[in-house]
């Protein structure tokens, strides 16, 4: 059988047969300080999704003003271009709508965890 060494975990949490965990419990880290996830990460994961909803619409945006381009003056656009725009925002919106889906219904389920 053939390793790959770029799957392998870095040798700083590999000692022998033990593989150290990330843990938040001062019982199970051994001493060690727990790994602490970052104040912002909520706020940067926020504007993450932001940016990536504001290319979305601006791949809307842009394949409407060529499409009109090409109504008023269609020598001036090519189709497969007007084409190819329209069919790039359509994707980014089905892939978007198809993520917000899936996180509601995370959030959802997460919810009723409790």
């Amino acid at each position: 059988m053939n390793i790959n060494p770029n799957h392998m975990l870095p040798q700083t949490m590999v000692k022998g047969d033990i593989i150290r965990l990330k843990s938040t419990d001062p019982g199970h880290n051994n001493g060690e300080k727990p790994y602490r996830v970052p104040e912002n990460a909520a706020g940067n994961f926020a504007q993450v999704f932001t940016r990536a909803l504001e290319k979305v619409n601006d791949q809307q945006v842009h394949a409407d003003n060529l499409a009109q381009k090409m109504v008023i003056d269609p020598k001036s656009v090519n189709v497969h271009t007007v084409r190819i725009a329209m069919e790039k925002a359509r994707m980014s919106l089905t892939f978007t709508k198809t993520v917000t889906d899936i996180m509601v219904k995370t959030y959802k389920e997460l919810v009723n965890l409790r």
